[in-house]
């Protein structure tokens, strides 16, 4: 009977596992690239999304936001990637709340204006400091009722607090990037708060990460740190400051592979 009992809690033990292990890690990009001068790029994204169904996002950022015109460029590319079961959202900075909230507002309308299409926000210069959620929540709300099911990304690139994913019982984000940075990849560690949260509330961004095999660690360590800190969205880079995210990584492909690979159910 004990030896039973045993093999009942070592069954359940590794069905825990496994459920863990099939929370598959999706891949969201900063794409701040041109679709014109750097069409390999997006190209890229579609056969990641192909590899990956479901599972890609890329932010597009024509100019620090959705730009004075609509550009057909952007629009050929946003359909490109849908297509292949990928979602664009659109750059818009809020400058750590400082930016008045009817200017942030003006931006999502025009993302809306100029690509109809697009899957939702990705809110960046958030702030993370207390006081500051009824901003980041009245523009949650404002983005839902453009499209319910847009997807709403808030990135203060550091750890948070809990009020800035839900605040008085209601949402603020989506998902929160909790890390951005180039430094300290392999000590990444999440917020106590996180661990009451599915994994895909939550995103990290890595960059000046070199390729496998060429220093102490790689991409493939980076993003294991994040899965082990509940993180469900992910990208890496070895591009560096001042800009980490106008070039599509080097390594893209394989990072999707791992990816893929790692996360198997």
């Amino acid at each position: 009977m004990e030896a039973m009992h045993e093999l009942l809690v070592l069954s359940l033990a590794c069905q825990l596992v496994w459920s863990q292990r099939c929370e598959k890690m999706r891949i969201m990009v900063p794409a701040y690239f041109d679709p014109t001068s750097n069409s390999q790029a997006w190209s890229s994204l579609n056969s990641a999304a192909t590899t990956l169904p479901n599972r890609i996002v890329a932010i597009a950022n024509p100019s620090n936001g959705p730009g004075s015109a609509a550009q057909s460029s952007y629009q050929n590319v946003i359909t490109a990637l849908q297509r292949q079961t990928g979602l664009v959202i659109g750059y818009v900075s809020t400058n750590y709340s400082n930016r008045a909230s009817n200017l942030v507002q003006d931006d999502v309308d025009t993302w809306y204006r100029f690509y109809p299409t697009i899957n939702g926000i990705f809110f960046d210069e958030v702030a993370n400091t207390d006081g500051k959620q009824p901003y980041y929540q009245s523009l949650y709300n404002y983005v839902k009722s453009k499209n319910s099911s847009s997807l709403v990304v808030n990135n203060p690139g550091a750890p948070t607090l809990e009020t800035y994913l839900f605040y008085n019982g209601s949402r603020v984000a989506d998902v929160i990037c909790i890390f951005e940075s180039g430094v300290g990849g392999l000590s990444m560690t999440q917020s106590s708060w996180t661990s009451k949260y599915s994994r895909y509330n939550f995103y990290a961004l890595f960059y000046n990460v070199t390729d496998v095999n060429v220093s102490s660690f790689d991409y493939g360590d980076v993003i294991d740190r994040a899965y082990q800190q509940n993180v469900g969205w992910v990208y890496v880079t070895n591009d560096s400051l001042p800009n980490p995210w106008d070039t599509i990584a080097s390594y893209f492909s394989g990072e999707v592979d791992y990816i893929k690979n790692d996360n198997q159910c």
